[in-house]
């Protein structure tokens, strides 16, 4: 018979909404709920490697599949996910505005995130999760029970999901003018006006030199004899 202290409870009641596979974020084009759906599939992984430990009495086996380091590694893995879709899905809503409006894509260069913008809302997302670092910290003291601890982690992970959402709105939001920028650019129209006046000019001065009011360069006489030699009235 297994012994209470080493069986333990479930954790999805306590995970909160981050088991929600209807919940969905406002812009799925960053992808955020598989981030958070990999991040709840890689702990109920874990979840049932400790129950497997125990099964077999191995309890310092369930401690370490489930330890504070372990519990930092899936939120930190998470955060670089988040990072990378967040960062690839503003390079994307870039990428669609200056295809629709035909921004020069050597101008559109300067407005993606660069690799500084990535290194800071890494930093960011990954800062989300201090609440988790703090209830670890105290959780896994060892003035609690282990599964104590398990669980308050987890509330703690949903509290910080909550937090790195956030993070993705206020940098998404970063980027609106950018996009905006692009998305109202037109092409200017001046080279336009200047090739069309050059070539208006042009053609005033061949018409005069055709018509004998300017010298007539020697390169012209072939169009000087064909024009003139057209049926006039």
């Amino acid at each position: 018979m297994i012994r209470p202290e080493l069986v333990l409870p479930e954790v999805g009641p306590y995970l909160g909404r981050l088991t929600d596979a209807t919940r969905r974020f406002e812009d799925p084009a960053v992808g955020l709920d598989q981030v958070r759906l990999d991040l709840v599939s890689d702990l109920f992984e874990r979840l049932a490697a400790a129950r497997g430990f125990l099964l077999t009495g191995d309890h310092e086996g369930a401690r370490s599949t489930l330890d504070r380091a372990s519990w930092l590694v899936l939120w930190r893995s998470a955060a670089t996910r988040a990072t990378e879709r967040t960062t690839a899905a503003i390079a994307a809503r870039l990428e669609r505005a200056a295809t629709q409006s035909r921004f020069p894509r050597r101008r559109l260069g300067g407005l993606l995130p660069t690799a500084e913008d990535r290194e800071v809302l890494a930093a960011k997302l990954d800062a989300a999760g201090i609440a988790l670092e703090e209830r670890l910290a105290r959780a896994f003291r060892g003035t609690e029970s282990w599964w104590d601890g398990v669980r308050q982690a987890a509330v703690a992970l949903e509290d910080c999901w909550e937090a790195l959402e956030e993070e993705v709105r206020r940098e998404l939001a970063s980027f609106d003018g950018a996009v905006a920028k692009v998305e109202r650019w037109r092409p200017s129209l001046w080279p336009w006006f200047v090739a069309l006046g050059a070539l208006l000019l042009a053609a005033t001065w061949v018409g005069l030199a055709l018509g004998g009011f300017l010298p007539r360069p020697r390169w012209l006489e072939g169009l000087d004899d064909w024009f003139w030699s057209l049926p006039w009235p």
